[in-house]
């Protein structure tokens, strides 16, 4: 993992790609921002008249799905020029500061790292109704062992609802020596901690640190291995960290590990219905990539 100074970021800037995205952008962006307004009104008058053509005919349920419909079209026309505006600076711009860290960058359809290894002890089981997983930047050390960081976003149905499961990053690393056991780091669920991730799992205690407790419960089918990880204070220390920008899951199998810590999303350049700078915007992604690459440099340190 090549580091990224905050020197880089001017020549991130002057380089071919992003510098002639840049310069194009705001043209671009106000090109589709005009583009989103005119297709919303056009939508929202046929939306209408609609509604009150059926409506005077008595077809009272079919006026309100075909408005319905016609507005929801409309809304998916407006945005779509605002996307490819936001897109045509953001996956450009992201691929250029994954080859300067020496990685790979992918905006989508990937399979994500670690992911199908994990999830049934962090999330529990029953699948998701929606998983999406985006924005993957993957790359391997110098003795070829895997580390990367992607966006994920899962969701599960309950009746006619759905509701976000996770939503945040994951940080996926092979690890350079292998456990006998599992272990899962999971948030504090209070009164049900008697539910455990997996049967042959056990809970695991850390004695003396009450905040770690009071955060997290650690589950292990090798408590011993369990305990000798979790006596490490810095690990503590760095998963108490992350968990002020949400909750944090963290996975530990013989050759795998992935930390998932839900926030907001990264790596995005902002609202394209506003006027911003495109160095601002490069800007934000560059930060966000940088924070995010540090902190996988700290875990695979403690955890590769």
């Amino acid at each position: 993992m090549t580091g990224i100074t905050a020197d880089s970021f001017e020549s991130l800037c002057a380089s071919p790609v992003v510098g002639e995205r840049i310069g194009a952008l705001e043209d671009e962006r106000r090109e589709a921002a005009g583009k989103f307004w005119k297709r919303l009104l056009i939508g929202l008058v046929l939306s209408g008249a609609a509604l009150w053509s059926l409506l005077s005919s008595g077809w009272d349920t079919v006026a309100w799905i075909v408005a319905v419909v016609i507005l929801v079209g409309a809304i998916i026309a407006a945005i779509s020029p605002l996307m490819a505006a936001k897109e045509g600076l953001k996956h450009p711009v992201l691929a250029e500061i994954a080859t300067r860290a020496g990685m790979e960058y992918m905006h989508a359809e990937f399979e994500p790292p670690v992911f199908a290894s994990a999830k049934t002890l962090l999330f529990g089981g029953g699948g998701f109704s929606s998983a999406a997983f985006t924005d993957l930047f993957n790359g391997t050390d110098e003795e070829g062992r895997g580390y990367a960081v992607y966006e994920a976003c899962l969701q599960r149905r309950s009746g006619k609802n759905s509701y976000n499961v996770f939503s945040g990053q994951m940080y996926a690393i092979q690890r350079r020596s292998s456990a006998r056991g599992y272990t899962c780091i999971v948030p504090d669920k209070k009164i049900f901690n008697f539910w455990k991730p997996a049967s042959d799992m056990e809970r695991v205690r850390i004695e003396g640190d009450e905040e770690f407790e009071r955060r997290f419960e650690i589950y292990a089918t090798d408590p011993l291995e369990a305990r000798t990880l979790a006596f490490d204070s810095d690990l503590r220390r760095l998963l108490l960290e992350l968990r002020k920008s949400g909750r944090v899951f963290a996975y530990l199998g013989p050759e795998e590990v992935l930390v998932a810590v839900n926030g907001k999303d990264r790596f995005e350049p902002g609202s394209m219905l506003r006027s911003k700078p495109g160095r601002e915007r490069v800007r934000m992604m560059f930060d966000d990539v940088c924070a995010s690459l540090d902190m996988l440099k700290r875990l695979k340190a403690k955890l590769g």
